[in-house]
């Protein structure tokens, strides 16, 4: 048989077990190695048009010659030939960046080059940095990945057959990679402890839980159409709920790269969300969920509710203090005004239960006194009073309560409104102890905080304004039990103010 009819017949056996879709063109990623090379060619025998897509991400010296190799396999193959250029800016986990810079110039429909080996080494990714379902189905068959039934050997073969010129990329040896060490050392190991080749059983379990995280994913879109309801993914059971919420946020955080789901830990907040446990979490990339009237909804990074603020221009300082006091750093209106922003955000917040406002004495008086009536809710109070300035300018950082709550938290949720936030350790010593005491959930609404002030750091769920670090008076806030009276909050400038 002649060297072009074992070609041949090579191709006829490695097309039975490819799955390209019924595109009529076939957008082929093609680096030039021998997977992607290979996959080219399969594809240049389906009878359809071809486009061969080149990325040059500029990370190896001489990368650039790679296209002129992609460009003359497409000459041969009668495809078209595409040429992407990417930079990367300087950064870690170079590798994932790549992948995003790739996929953002790449169409959607392109086919990649992965073989049953890339799999298996998927999976074991995954695997090490704690993926569920999701990560162990590895990637999915279909027209994006037609040669994952393929082995590596056999695409390196085809390439030989063929005579072709193929790029070697000598990052694939350098062992500081995770991948490159899964496939250089854990998969012989393994293959060696389980006394035969692993890969082909890696794949068969991905495809297993592939299959099943698809079912219980078409489930949950049954069972819950809107996982933003509450009251849907509260009935549902709780592996249904996690797999509606997973796929919500995966699509609505859009994140790039990678695309993985939320991590465990994520979703463990999530679900506190969902059952009430807390009114609002962090998620990935700097962005919120939030629970409203039994919706949720993500609140994008940036969205933060501080308001900085710079000393007014015009003062009104009474003349009985003039002499203690410098600038109006927030006026009286504009705390009205952020007060009643306040009260909406929370009213929305708490629709579906009131919190208890915690009022910290004696500063935060005219602020829960206030922030209380911008609250659409039938909201109950208690107060306490604790103590670390007495009746110095600066923290002493010793927490001393004064004042305990006389109502019982169990099963409620908790909203600790602070006049003023400035080294967190008081803010800090207040949520372990009433969460000690059985709260449901425990948020804080600080009408200041210091910027840089903060020596734990802090989750301050509703915050009014930021403020530089300087000793402040006014609306509550005073020094030795005066200015608490000012609707203006000033800087103090008078004895022992430095």
């Amino acid at each position: 048989m002649s060297a072009e009819s074992v070609a041949d017949e090579m191709v006829a056996l490695l097309l039975a077990r490819c799955t390209f879709g019924d595109e009529e063109v076939l957008d082929i990623a093609c680096s030039g190695g021998p997977d992607s090379t290979a996959l080219a060619l399969l594809a240049s025998r389906t009878g359809r048009k071809v486009v061969l897509h080149h990325v040059d991400h500029g990370l190896r010296e001489g990368s650039g010659d790679d296209a002129h190799v992609v460009k003359n396999l497409a000459d041969s193959l009668g495809a078209e030939f595409v040429h992407h250029v990417v930079t990367l800016a300087p950064g870690g986990n170079v590798e994932a960046r790549a992948r995003a810079a790739r996929r953002a110039v790449l169409p959607a429909t392109a086919a990649t080059g992965h073989t049953m080996d890339d799999q298996a080494e998927t999976v074991l990714l995954n695997l090490l940095r704690g993926a569920g379902t999701d990560g162990i189905a590895g990637m999915a068959p279909g027209p994006t990945h037609p040669i994952l039934q393929l082995r590596r050997h056999e695409t390196h073969a085809l390439c030989a057959a063929f005579g072709c010129s193929v790029v070697t990329d000598e990052t694939n040896e350098d062992l500081s990679f995770r991948r490159n060490r899964i496939r250089a050392e854990l998969l012989d190991h393994m293959s060696d402890i389980a006394d035969r080749d692993v890969v082909p059983l890696l794949a068969r379990t991905a495809g297993i839980v592939g299959r099943e995280a698809s079912f219980i994913e078409d489930l949950a879109a049954q069972q819950i159409p809107d996982p933003t309801s509450v009251a849907a993914l509260r009935a549902a059971p709780q592996v249904v709920g996690d797999r509606a919420l997973r796929t919500w946020l995966r699509k609505s955080l859009n994140i790039a790269g990678e695309q993985h789901p939320p991590s465990e830990a994520e979703m463990a907040r999530v679900r506190a969300v969902v059952s009430g446990a807390a009114v609002a979490t962090e998620l990935s990339g700097g962005a919120r969920l939030a629970r409203r009237a039994g919706v949720l909804r993500i609140e994008p990074a940036g969205s933060g509710t501080v308001k900085p603020v710079s000393p007014a221009v015009e003062s009104q300082t009474p003349t009985w203090a003039s002499h203690d006091l410098g600038d109006v750093l927030v006026p009286a209106v504009d705390i009205r005004r952020r007060i009643a922003e306040l009260g909406a955000a929370i009213s929305a917040d708490y629709a579906d239960e009131a919190p208890l406002l915690v009022g910290v004495l004696k500063g935060a008086i005219h602020f829960l006194s206030d922030l209380s009536r911008a609250i659409e809710l039938p909201v109950d109070m208690d107060f306490m009073a604790v103590s670390s300035y007495g009746s110095a300018t600066k923290s002493s950082g010793i927490v001393r309560i004064v004042k305990d709550l006389d109502v019982d938290l169990t099963n409620r949720h908790v909203l600790i409104v602070e006049d003023i936030v400035d080294s967190g350790l008081t803010l800090n010593y207040l949520r372990r102890y009433l969460g000690a005491r059985g709260a449901r959930s425990i948020e804080v609404c600080a009408l200041l905080v210091k910027d840089g002030a903060l020596a734990v750091a802090q989750d301050i769920r509703y915050m009014g304004f930021e403020i530089p670090k300087a000793f402040v008076v006014g609306y509550g806030l005073d020094v030795a039990e005066r200015y608490r009276n000012l609707d203006s909050i000033y800087t103090y400038i008078g004895e022992g103010s430095n």
